[in-house]
């Protein structure tokens, strides 16, 4: 199958998994690529649309159980916040791995790069999230950083 060069590599994954069967690895290329330039625009509304309630999230060690969207939104403030304050000027998917889970779910697990504005890495670490696929596009269900 012939790939439009100025449609690129999003094209060329659409074709390989038509080839191979569906997964849900070029849509969650979009999604993610999407969810980083909103999540390091601090665009808690936009980033927050696309978790479930309840949510539980685990970070350093910590299982942290969020009860409904306003805990939610609250606590993606406080991370973004963070980023923020770090210096973060940007967040790099330098590895995607999707599982699927049937129809319906999926879990990925992204390897993220972020970097200051001058280009330098400030954090490199895993998160692995269980997505829920709907009518309305994926919902992150729940999420894991990777202790290091």
């Amino acid at each position: 199958m012939a790939v439009e060069p100025e449609r690129g590599e999003a094209a060329l994954c659409y074709a390989v998994v038509e080839l191979v069967g569906g997964t849900g690895q070029c849509e969650l290329d979009d999604f993610f690529a999407e969810y980083a330039e909103r999540y390091m625009a601090s665009d808690v509304d936009a980033v927050s649309a696309v978790y479930e309630a309840p949510l539980l999230a685990l970070r350093e060690g910590r299982a942290i159980h969020l009860s409904d969207r306003t805990a939610v939104r609250e606590h993606l403030r406080d991370v973004m916040t963070a980023y923020s304050q770090s210096g973060a000027a940007r967040a790099d998917i330098a590895a995607l791995d999707v599982v699927d889970a049937g129809k319906s779910s999926a879990f990925a697990t992204v390897q993220w790069q972020v970097r200051d504005a001058a280009g330098g890495i400030l954090k490199d670490f895993r998160t692995t999230y269980h997505l829920l696929r709907t009518d309305g596009g994926w919902r992150i269900l729940s999420y894991t950083n990777h202790d290091t």
